[in-house]
C-alpha cells in the first residue's frame, strides 16, 4: 500500500538488498513469499504471486532473488528495470530453483551470491508446532496460496549461487540447520571464514522431546513429477548441547564460525 502510494512497485515481502560488488548498477534483493497479504499485493508483472494452475509442476510462489538493473553504464542514471534472477520453489516445478523463502543474503569474494531461508516454522518438515505436532496438508494440485508446499523443503538451511560463468543461477545447498531454527546473518570474514547465525532452535516444541515425528511427504521429482518421501523428524532439537555431550541439555541460539580446511584464502 505505500508503494503504490508513493508511486513506486509494489513488491513481495522483501528481506534484505546487497548491491553486487561486481556490478554496482545490479541491486540484488531476497523476497521470502510473493502471496498477497494483510499489507497489500505485489505486481503480479514482476512477482509470482500464486499458483496459478493445477499442473503439479505449476510454479510456485515461494518467493526468490530479483533484481534491479540501472539503465547505464556509468551509474548516472535515473531509471531502472526489473529482472528475476531465481525464483523459488521445487526444483521440480516451472522455474523453481530449489529453495523458499530466502532471507538474508551475502556476497563472498568470489561473486558467488549466498542465502539462508526462513521458512514458518509450523510449516518446516510438513508439522505444524506444538504437541502433538499435526501434519499439513501438501497438495501439488492446489492452485492460489500454496505456502505449505515448503514443508518439503525440512528444516531451513543455506545455500549459494554463481552469478556469472556457465554455473550462473544454478541453486548449490550448503548447510542446514537444527530442527525448528532460522539461519540469519551471513558474514564473511576475510576470504576463508563465514560466521552465521542460528535463530530460536527447537522453536515451540517441547524441552527435551524424544519423539519422532513420521509422515509421508508427496515431493517433486526433477522431472515434475511426483514421488512419496517417508521422513521420520525429531520433533524439536537441542542443539548446540547435543554437540557439547550434553544430550538432554536445552537448545540456545548461537553464532557459530565455519572455516575451510586447509584454507587457499576461499571458502568454495
Amino acid at each position: 500500500m505505500a508503494a503504490n502510494l508513493a508511486g513506486g512497485t509494489p513488491t513481495a515481502r522483501p528481506e534484505d538488498i546487497e548491491v553486487n560488488p561486481r556490478n554496482p548498477r545490479e541491486v540484488f534483493i531476497s523476497y521470502t513469499d510473493g502471496a498477497p497479504g494483510s499489507d497489500g499485493y505485489p505486481d503480479s508483472h514482476v512477482f509470482q504471486v500464486s499458483k496459478t494452475f493445477s499442473g503439479i509442476n505449476g510454479t510456485q510462489q515461494s518467493g526468490g532473488l530479483y533484481k534491479i538493473i540501472e539503465d547505464s553504464t556509468d551509474s548516472t542514471g535515473l531509471t531502472f528495470r526489473w529482472q528475476r534472477f531465481v525464483q523459488g520453489g521445487e526444483a521440480g516445478s516451472i522455474a523453481g530453483a530449489g529453495f523458499a523463502n530466502v532471507d538474508n543474503l551475502v556476497f563472498d569474494p568470489q561473486g558467488n551470491i549466498w542465502g539462508v531461508t526462513d521458512m514458518s516454522t509450523d510449516l518446516q518438515n510438513g508439522f505444524s508446532v506444538g504437541s502433538p505436532n499435526i501434519p499439513t496438508t501438501i497438495d501439488h494440485a492446489k492452485t492460489g496460496d500454496v505456502s505449505t508446499l515448503v514443508g518439503v523443503f525440512g528444516s531451513n538451511w543455506m545455500f549459494f549461487i554463481p552469478t556469472t560463468g556457465p554455473d550462473a543461477g544454478k541453486m548449490v545447498p550448503f548447510a542446514q540447520g537444527p530442527n525448528r531454527c532460522e539461519m540469519t546473518g551471513p558474514t564473511f570474514v576475510g576470504g576463508d571464514t563465514l560466521i552465521i547465525s542460528v535463530q530460536h532452535p527447537s522453536e515451540d516444541c517441547l524441552i527435551g522431546s524424544t519423539t519422532v515425528l513420521n509422515r509421508d511427504i508427496p515431493m517433486l521429482d526433477l522431472n515434475g513429477t511426483l514421488f512419496t518421501q517417508n521422513r521420520n523428524v525429531p520433533q524439536g532439537s537441542n542443539w548446540p548441547s547435543n554437540i557439547e555431550g550434553n544430550l538432554n541439555g536445552p537448545p540456545r541460539p548461537s553464532v557459530i564460525g565455519i572455516r575451510r580446511i586447509n584454507s587457499t584464502g576461499r571458502f568454495v
